[in-house]
């Protein structure tokens, strides 16, 4: 028999830049002087209105947040491009997204092939939530040194921690970058410690997240054999040991990156998680507590409904299929459980997270066969009520869960429900 479970939804470990409330965009003056010489010289009617005027977008302008370097005004471009980077690389310390990004910029316009320049272009652009911008500065950076490893580690953080919807593809494209950043930093002759941590870090983050947790535990193993004190490659490897059901091994992993990150609110809730699968109630409703007040925002209580309540939510999905498909559900088993039962996490190797949704329990890539013992699907209650924000995600939860399940009773692999959106 083989087993099959709903995606993943609780996220671990956000190590992304923090992006300002405002976005800040600018024009160049050339952009506007581009019209042709007839549109430039076009009768104006009486009354001052251009023939056509009714249908003309109204004039934009956004805001600039200058570049504050201090640029002698009769040095050369290279001068200028090092004063400029300097400084944008200054702005983006002070968490100045805006100057940082204009700064950088100018500096690109001077030396387009500067790989620096667009370096930091693609990351004030991706600080200040312009992700398609970033994403094309970086592209251009990597073209013009497809091998700099301080450029890869900063494409990859914006593939694997970016605060847009991160797919697979994108953790897959991150960590592909990672590995390259990480072989070229080791090729180097002058070794770069902290670039070769972050980047066996940024590996074990994307690992993580792509269920590869026994990998993630040794690439992030070798950033702490290099940089043994670091609070986000201890938090990391306590991912990886909770999610292969390590949970003791997990709790003084979680614990030990507190002490250099205390008020990390990812840290306390993996805590608090590990610390529940320990049987420690009191500690772990503590940490879990902790997390939410620390991050109010990105973090919020569970939205945990009774299990009669539950079902019904399940007899709502189940009633809405077609004939066919709903007589298929009803001969089978469906159960609630509020977590997932050990067993069941180590029936497959690497053991499936203890965040899972959903489990099918039959086989896979195919319908059932006469001679198989019965399938049934699980849904996870507390799982589900923590893996949304509000009572109508719930209930959408609830029903994607499900019919992600259903699909594989259905004889679907994940690849198949994937390629139908039902990740």
């Amino acid at each position: 028999m083989r087993w099959v479970v709903a995606a993943v939804l609780l996220v671990a470990c956000d190590a992304s830049v923090p992006r300002p409330a405002t976005t800040q965009h600018s024009a160049s003056a050339s952009d506007h002087a581009t019209g042709s010489a007839a549109a430039a010289t076009s009768p104006v009617k009486p009354g001052g209105h251009v023939e056509g005027a009714s249908a003309m977008r109204p004039h934009h302008e956004e805001p600039v947040a200058e570049c504050l370097a201090h640029v002698p005004e009769n040095a050369d471009d290279e001068t200028r491009v090092g004063a400029l980077l300097d400084e944008a690389n200054k702005d983006i310390e002070r968490g100045m997204y805006g100057a940082a990004w204009t700064c950088a910029d100018r500096a690109s316009d001077l030396m387009p092939s500067s790989v620096e320049a667009h370096h930091l272009r693609g990351a004030t652009l991706a600080a200040l939530g312009r992700d398609s911008e970033a994403q094309l500065a970086y592209s251009l950076a990597l073209a013009l040194d497809p091998d700099d490893p301080e450029t890869l580690r900063a494409v990859a953080d914006f593939y694997i921690n970016g605060k847009g919807d991160r797919g697979r593809d994108a953790l897959r494209l991150g960590l592909e970058l990672a590995q390259r950043g990480s072989r070229r930093a080791l090729a180097r002759r002058r070794r770069n410690a902290p670039l070769a941590a972050d980047l066996a870090v940024l590996e074990a983050q994307a690992l993580n997240d792509l269920g590869r947790s026994d990998e993630a535990l040794e690439r992030v193993d070798a950033a702490l054999r290099i940089a043994p004190n670091r609070g986000d490659a201890m938090h990391e490897r306590g991912v990886a040991l909770f999610d292969l059901s390590r949970f003791a091994d997990a709790k003084v992993a979680f614990t030990k990156a507190l002490v250099t990150q205390g008020n990390d609110a990812y840290t306390h809730q993996m805590l608090g998680l590990a610390l529940e699968q320990l049987g420690e109630v009191a500690a772990s409703e503590a940490e879990l507590k902790k997390a939410v007040e620390l991050a109010p925002h990105e973090l919020t209580p569970p939205v945990l409904i009774p299990v009669d309540e539950f079902q019904k939510e399940i007899d709502s999905v189940v009633a809405e299929l077609p004939a066919e498909r709903k007589a298929h559900v009803k001969s089978i088993k469906v159960e609630i459980a509020d977590f997932p039962d050990p067993t069941d996490l180590r029936a497959v190797q690497p053991p499936f997270p203890p965040t899972i949704l959903g489990l099918y329990r039959g086989p896979v890539g195919r319908a059932p066969a006469p001679d198989d013992e019965a399938p049934s699907i699980v849904l996870y209650r507390k799982n589900l009520a923590r893996a949304v924000k509000t009572r109508v995600e719930l209930s959408e939860q609830i029903r994607d869960t499900l019919l992600h399940e259903i699909g594989h009773l259905e004889g679907l692999d994940e690849d198949d429900l994937r390629r139908r959106g039902m990740e």
